[in-house]
C-alpha cells in the first residue's frame, strides 16, 4: 500500500510537471505569435486594376490574382460546399475541433493510411496568413492557439469570408471570385452548384484536382463534395443527383494580366512610382489612364504591319536555326510569340531551286500543317545585305531541316516570312490636353520590352526643322523670307576639317523661302537660318518645346543631330495645333486605394505659352503645306486638315513622321536599335509615314471633326509664286500665306 501511494504520488508530479510545462510551452508559443487585431480590418494582397479612359480594364498588376468578396456576394451554396468538406462543424467549435481530430485520428487508422485532416478551415487559415505548411509539432501548436484566438475575435461569417478570399484554387487564383473568373470566365454569384463545388474541393490539392490539369479527378472530387453536401444536409437526394450530371466547361486559357498596350502598362508602373512614390504591385490600387484601348489597338496594328513590310523590303535576315543545332528549342521558343500575327514555325523537308517544302515540327499535334513555299511567289526574299536585286534560288537562303515561318494566304497558298529585325513606337496624345491615347514601343513586347516611345533617343534629322524655323520667325523673319540655297563649305574648328552639307537630293535651288525649304525639308537654307539667328537662341526654343536634350553647339542642331524621345517630340509638335502653348503630357488621371479613396488627382498641369499664337499658326498653315506639297503627301488623301513633318538621318538609320490634326498628335519613329541603316531611300516618308497613315485612318471616326485655330492678328496675304513678293497686282501664279500682323513692315529679303 505504501509503494502504491508513492506510486501515485510520482505519477500525480509527473503529471503536474508535464502539465505546467506544457502550459509554460504554450505561454512562450503564444507570446511569440502575431498579433490578430489586423483581421478585423484584413488587408489582402489586391492586384492594382489599370483601366483606360473609359473604365475599361487594361492590365493588373500583382503576384497574386485576387479580387476580394463581400461574404454576402457569394452564393451560399458555395459556403456550404467549402463547409462541408473542409470543416462540417465549422460553427459548432472553437477553432480547433477535438472531436474532428479523433473522427479523423481513427478514419486513417482504418484506411490505413492518411485520408483525412482534422485542421478546421480557421486552422487552414491561419496557416495560409501567419505560419508556413511545414509538419512539425511546433507549428501545430502555434496554429491550434492562433485558432483558438481568432475564432474568439472574429465573428465565424468573417473568418469564412477571409478564408474564401485568401485560399490558393490553383491555376494562378487566390480566393474563390478569382477561381471563377480563372476557371469558368464568370464572377463567383453566377456559379451553377455543380462549378462552385468543383472549386469549394481545389483547395485540397489544386495542383492534383484543378480541371485544367485532370479534368477527371477534378470531377471525382466535385462528386465528393456534392455528396458531403448532401450527407450534411445542404442538398435534397434530387439536387445531388442532378448536379453530378451538370457538364463543366473550362475556359481554355485564364484571362491575362495585361489584356491591352503592355509597353504603357510598364511605363505607367515606373511613372507612378517615380512621381508619387507608390508601389502599385498587390496594392489594389484602382488607376485610371489616358490611354483608349481602341485607339491603342490600332496603333498596335498599324506598327506591326508597317514593321512586316519594311522587313520584306529589307530581304531575309535568315531561317530561325536548324534542327541539328543543340539550343534550336531555345531559338524557337524565343520567337514563338510571332504565331499571334498568323504564322507557323515549320521545318523544311526539302529544298530545290524553285520551291521548298516543310512540315510543322509536332507531328502528333492535332493542327499539323504541311505545305510548299515557291520561289515565284518570295522573290523578296534576297539574303539581307546581299548585293542581288530578286531572289534567284531557295537554296540560297534555305537547306534541309531549317526552322522557317511561314504565313498561311487567303488562297491556301503559304508564304515566307520572317521576324522584323527594325523597331518602330507610336505615341499619340490630345495637344490640347496632354492626354497620351496610345503608346506602342516596339513590334511585340514579349520580343523586347525596351519602350522606344519614352525610353530611346534617337537622332530627329529633319524632324527638328520646324523648331528651327519658329525661332526665326520670332526672331524678325517671314514665312516668304528667302534664303540662297547655294553650296557651303564650313569650319569645323578642327584644323583641317571642313564640313560641306548637302540636300538630301543633292542639289541646290537657288533663292528659297522659309515656307519652301521647310516644305521640301531643305538642309542649306535651314544651315543658314541657324547661322544667321544663332545656335543658342534655337537651343532656347527646343527648351521652350519641352526637349531636355543635352545638344552639341554647333550647326548640325539645326538638321537634327541632337538625340530626342518620340515623346517630347510628339509633345513638342502639340504646340502647333495648340496656339503654341505647351501642355505637360499626362498618362494618368486619378488613383483610387482599395476602399475608394483618391491618392492621386490630375490637378496641377504644366502649361504655359511656349511661342506666339500668331507664329503657332503660320507653323501649322506652313506644315499643312508640308502635308499637301512636301515630304508628308502621302497623307495628303486623308479627309482632314493635317500638318506634319518627316524626319530621316544619315545612312537611313531613323525615320520619323510626326503629324497633327486640330485635336490629336501622332508620332511615328522607325530604325535599328544597334542603329544598322534601314535600307536605301527608307526616309520618314516611307518607312514611318505608313503607319502614321494606318493609325489616323483607323481612329478617324473617334476622332471629332475640328479645325485649327486662329488668330485676328494673323493675316493672309496674296503672294507672287515667282518672286515670293507680297501683291496687289494681277497674275496666274500666286497664293495666299499667313503674315503676322506686326511684322508686315518686313516682307522678305534676299541675303546669305
Amino acid at each position: 500500500m505504501k509503494i502504491f501511494k508513492i506510486f501515485v504520488v510520482i505519477c500525480f508530479t509527473i503529471f503536474l510537471i508535464s502539465s505546467l510545462s506544457v502550459l509554460v510551452y504554450i505561454y512562450k508559443l503564444s507570446s511569440e505569435l502575431p498579433s490578430i487585431k489586423q483581421l478585423k480590418d484584413y488587408s489582402y494582397k489586391i492586384p492594382t486594376l489599370i483601366y483606360d479612359r473609359k473604365g475599361r480594364l487594361i492590365g493588373e498588376l500583382g503576384k497574386e490574382r485576387r479580387y476580394p468578396v463581400k461574404f454576402e456576394q457569394i452564393p451560399l451554396y458555395l459556403k456550404q460546399a467549402v463547409i462541408a468538406v473542409e470543416d462540417s462543424r465549422f460553427y459548432e467549435h472553437g477553432g480547433v475541433d477535438f472531436l474532428g481530430i479523433l473522427r479523423a485520428f481513427f478514419t486513417n487508422i482504418k484506411a490505413g493510411r492518411v485520408v483525412e485532416g482534422g485542421s478546421t478551415l480557421t486552422q487552414q487559415l491561419v496557416k495560409v496568413i501567419y505560419l508556413t505548411p511545414e509538419r512539425k509539432l511546433k507549428r501545430k501548436v502555434k496554429e491550434a492557439i492562433l485558432a483558438y484566438k481568432i475564432d474568439n475575435y472574429l465573428s465565424k461569417d468573417k473568418i469564412l469570408e477571409i478564408y474564401l478570399n485568401e485560399v490558393y484554387f490553383g491555376r494562378g487564383a487566390y480566393g474563390v471570385e478569382a477561381a471563377a473568373r480563372n476557371y469558368f470566365g464568370k464572377s463567383v454569384s453566377e456559379l451553377t452548384l455543380s462549378e462552385a463545388a468543383l472549386i469549394a474541393g481545389l483547395p485540397k490539392a489544386p495542383g492534383i484536382y484543378a480541371p485544367h490539369i485532370s479534368l477527371k479527378k477534378s470531377l471525382v472530387r466535385r462528386d465528393h463534395v456534392l455528396y458531403r453536401m448532401y450527407e450534411e444536409g445542404y442538398l435534397t437526394e434530387k439536387e445531388y443527383e442532378v448536379a453530378k450530371l451538370d457538364e463543366i466547361k473550362i475556359i481554355p486559357n485564364i484571362p491575362d494580366k495585361i489584356l491591352s498596350a503592355p509597353y504603357f502598362i510598364d511605363f505607367i508602373r515606373s511613372y507612378i512610382n517615380d512621381k508619387l512614390g507608390l508601389d502599385l504591385y498587390d496594392k489594389g490600387y484602382k488607376v485610371n489612364t489616358t490611354l483608349d484601348v481602341d485607339f491603342q489597338n490600332i496603333a498596335e496594328k498599324a506598327i506591326s504591319s508597317n514593321l512586316l513590310d519594311l522587313s520584306k523590303r529589307q530581304g531575309y535576315f535568315g531561317v530561325i536555326g536548324n534542327m541539328s543545332e543543340e539550343n534550336i528549342e531555345e531559338k524557337i521558343n524565343k520567337v514563338k510569340y510571332i504565331e499571334r500575327y498568323g504564322f507557323r514555325i515549320v521545318k523544311v523537308t526539302d529544298v530545290d531551286r524553285k520551291y521548298a517544302d516543310f512540315v510543322s515540327l509536332d507531328n502528333s499535334s492535332e493542327d499539323f500543317l504541311k505545305g510548299r513555299i515557291e520561289l515565284i511567289k518570295n522573290r523578296w526574299a534576297k539574303p539581307y545585305g546581299s548585293d542581288i536585286r530578286l531572289l534567284d534560288d531557295m537554296r540560297k537562303i534555305i537547306r534541309n531541316d531549317d526552322v522557317i515561318i511561314v504565313q498561311k494566304t487567303g488562297n491556301g497558298n503559304y508564304l515566307l516570312a520572317q521576324e522584323p529585325k527594325a523597331e518602330s513606337a507610336l505615341l499619340s496624345m490630345i495637344p490640347q490636353t496632354g492626354e497620351v491615347l496610345s503608346m506602342v514601343g516596339g513590334f511585340d513586347y514579349s520580343k523586347s520590352m525596351f519602350n522606344r516611345a519614352t525610353q530611346a533617343r534617337r537622332q530627329v534629322g529633319s524632324l527638328f526643322k520646324p523648331i528651327v524655323y519658329t525661332a526665326a520667325l520670332e526672331s524678325g523673319m517671314n514665312i516668304n523670307t528667302q534664303i540662297l540655297d547655294a553650296p557651303v563649305i564650313m569650319d569645323t574648328g578642327e584644323e583641317g576639317k571642313y564640313w560641306k552639307p548637302e540636300n538630301f537630293e543633292q542639289e541646290f535651288y537657288g533663292f528659297t523661302t522659309l515656307r519652301q525649304a521647310l516644305t521640301k525639308s531643305r538642309n542649306i537654307v535651314t544651315i543658314k537660318v541657324a547661322e544667321k539667328i544663332g545656335i543658342d537662341k534655337i537651343i532656347s526654343y527646343a527648351k521652350k518645346f519641352g526637349i531636355t536634350t543635352d545638344f552639341q553647339r554647333d550647326l548640325s542642331v539645326s538638321i537634327g543631330s541632337g538625340a530626342i524621345s518620340l515623346l517630347e517630340m510628339v509633345t513638342a509638335f502639340s504646340v502647333f495645333p495648340n496656339m503654341g502653348e505647351y501642355v505637360e503630357p499626362i498618362f494618368v488621371k486619378s488613383i483610387e486605394d482599395y476602399s475608394g479613396n483618391t491618392v492621386y488627382e490630375v490637378n496641377e498641369q504644366i502649361k504655359y505659352q511656349a511661342i506666339k499664337p500668331e507664329t503657332a499658326q503660320i507653323m501649322t498653315d506652313t506644315l499643312i503645306n508640308v502635308v499637301e506639297n512636301g515630304t508628308g503627301r502621302k497623307a495628303k488623301f486623308i479627309n482632314r486638315f493635317i500638318g506634319g513633318k518627316t524626319g530621316t538621318t544619315n545612312d537611313y538609320k531613323d525615320a520619323w513622321f510626326i503629324g497633327f490634326l486640330p485635336n490629336l498628335t501622332i508620332g511615328v519613329w522607325t530604325g535599328f536599335d544597334d542603329f544598322q541603316s534601314l535600307g536605301r531611300l527608307e526616309t520618314g516618308g516611307r518607312a514611318s509615314l505608313p503607319a502614321w497613315i494606318d493609325y489616323v485612318v483607323g481612329v478617324l471616326p473617334e476622332v471629332d471633326f475640328d479645325v485649327f485655330k486662329s488668330t485676328d492678328n494673323v493675316s493672309y496675304l496674296k503672294v507672287d509664286k515667282e518672286t515670293s513678293q507680297i501683291t496687289e497686282s494681277i497674275m496666274d501664279e500666286f497664293e495666299f500665306l499667313p503674315f503676322d500682323n506686326s511684322r508686315l513692315g518686313m516682307t522678305s529679303e534676299n541675303s546669305m
